[in-house]
């Protein structure tokens, strides 16, 4: 049935009003801007007919040097020249970086409550800070390949060994490799089970080695459910040095924690793994805005603020490697008191909310806070004033953390419901500012049967129900080819129209199945050549698939 689908779009290939190339670029440089120039007219002869231009300075306009907008202003006469529309793509709240440019307070905050300090002179730390909670974290006891404290470890002897030759400090590190020996999945892996305070801030860091490594490795913090903690790659070449890494990961509700440390689906080469701990983050990317408070108390007496103990801030939040990208990997600030009225030894009860990033140290901006709003509107006036678009393209996709902090639990919605609120609220400020202005949105956030489920990622709660709130006349860029024909059929069922991002840096010809199966629901408005590595050389091969005889 499918290949006769094919065959029949072949044969009689639908209208495609939307021929899109999707660019991510940077026009403050003059070189890029004169690329794009040039993809334009490639893009012209090759029968497409619209740009999509994601640039995270267009989440800062009021703060680029002024011949960005010269770079710009060439690429919209070049565009205008050619007959090529140019999409803007805005309010990347997922990837909200360079929106958290404006106020690195506004990144959504995860909750600790209760967390233990102890004074020491004056200040006030974390009582545990500094203990490593892993047991033999160092991995220095064993017997023979055994490594003592762990809960498990894949392939004793096998696929994990005590390397006393290698390592990065002390007398032993563990050693992975003979992955498909080990077990059939490829899997190596060592795992312990620290005892964690729910609702508490913690940091998973450690060193890695690694020679012609194949497989995926991970460094994670998994829930009495399964679900992961931490959300942070652990990037590296197939063949590095000794490298550290640090990431922070809240417990939230859960009485069991997993901390594993390994490769998954490993081929060959191999990894050495060390000095691996957990240690109490404390007060580490603190977040200071309305939504996220800070309380501290002794004995069960609130301490004030200003007068107790000065403003706690992290100087370090947001700050590394440029304002707006996060790590985990600096020193937190202690709660420092005025009048030493405390003695040593004291103990404090401290709440709060700290930042957490995830997959590529992405960061989501809080959509509850109504400073957020204001950023999203004033990003839309300055891209509409510069590029004079017939539509927006809304980067709501992948918005892995939310729902948590006090801005968003006292609206006591769903993350689902929050973010279809957004989803108006954007409408009406993109309708008053250009009215009948078209409206494109990726599709993920909003498909039910892809990230629009129950605890996506590190969301609060559901996601369901987000798709209420687009509007009616929304235009879907669908990424969904995983699962085409419920996305497909759930898009068009509520009367969208859909462009198909297609190529997705792989085989052009994937396009003919996807199209012919969205030709079925009547709704398909075009097509997009979506390239993350900036590849191009596929563009022609992909218009020919498409629509090309």
């Amino acid at each position: 049935m499918l290949l006769a689908a094919v065959i029949a779009l072949c044969a009689t290939k639908p209208a495609l009003d939307h021929r899109w190339v999707y660019v991510q670029t940077n026009l403050q440089v003059a070189a890029n801007a004169d690329n794009l120039c040039d993809l334009i007219l490639r893009s012209k002869k090759a029968g497409y007919n619209g740009i999509v231009i994601s640039d995270s300075k267009m989440q800062r306009l009021a703060d680029v040097p002024e011949h960005y907008f010269t770079n710009a202003r060439k690429v919209v006469a070049e565009a205008k020249k050619e007959g090529i529309e140019i999409v803007p793509a805005v309010w990347p709240v997922g990837y909200a970086s360079s929106m958290l440019w404006h106020d690195v307070n506004f990144i959504e905050g995860l909750p600790v409550k209760k967390a233990r300090f102890v004074v020491r002179g004056s200040e006030a730390v974390p009582l545990d800070g500094g203990d490593n909670l892993l047991t033999n974290g160092n991995l220095e006891r064993s017997e023979g390949d055994k490594v003592a404290g762990l809960s498990f470890q894949d392939g004793v002897g096998v696929s994990t060994h005590v390397d006393r030759s290698t390592k990065h400090e002390g007398a032993s590190s563990v050693r992975q490799d003979n992955f498909k020996t080990g077990n059939e999945s490829g899997n190596a892996r060592i795992v312990w089970a620290p005892k964690l305070q729910p609702f508490h801030q913690y940091v998973l860091s450690g060193w890695t080695k690694r020679d012609g490594l194949k497989g995926l490795v991970q460094a994670m913090a998994l829930d009495g459910k399964g679900r992961g903690l931490v959300i942070n790659e652990l990037p590296g070449e197939p063949t590095q040095p000794w490298t550290h890494f640090s990431f922070s990961f809240n417990s939230l509700d859960s009485p069991d924690v997993h901390v594993y440390a390994g490769v998954w689906g490993g081929t060959g080469g191999t990894i050495w793994w060390d000095d691996l701990a957990v240690t109490d983050a404390g007060l580490l990317n603190v977040v200071r805005r309305p939504g996220c408070p800070l309380t501290v108390t002794h004995n069960g007496s609130p301490l004030v603020e200003g007068k107790d103990f000065e403003k706690v801030v992290d100087l370090g939040l947001g700050a590394k490697p440029w304002k707006g990208e996060y790590d985990a990997d600096h020193s937190a600030p202690s709660i420092k008191l005025i009048g030493n009225k405390l003695k040593d030894g004291a103990e404090l009860e401290v709440s709060f909310f700290h930042s957490k990033t995830g997959i590529g140290n992405q960061a989501s901006i809080c959509l509850s806070e109504p400073k957020t709003l204001e950023i999203i509107a004033d990003e839309a006036k300055r891209v509409a004033d510069l590029f004079h678009p017939k539509g927006l393209f809304w980067s709501h996709d992948e918005i892995r953390i939310g729902g948590w902090c006090d801005a968003c639990m006292n609206r006591i919605l769903t993350p689902g419901q929050i973010l279809a609120q957004n989803a108006r609220d954007c409408d009406k400020i993109q309708q008053k500012l250009m009215p009948g202005s078209a409206t494109y949105v990726w599709s993920d956030m909003f498909d039910p049967a892809h990230n629009a489920v129950d605890k996506y990622y590190l969301t609060n709660g559901t996601l369901a129900g987000s798709w209420e709130g687009l509007p009616k006349n929304a235009v879907i860029v669908n990424w969904n080819s995983g699962a085409q024909s419920k996305s497909l059929s759930f898009f068009a069922g509520r009367g969208h129209r859909q462009i198909l991002a297609g190529y997705y840096d792989g085989p052009v010809e994937s396009i003919k199945p996807w199209m012919a199966e969205a030709s079925k629901t009547g709704k398909l408005a075009g097509v997009m050549y979506t390239t993350w590595v900036g590849d191009y050389s596929h563009l022609e091969d992909f218009a020919k698939a498409a629509w090309g005889e």
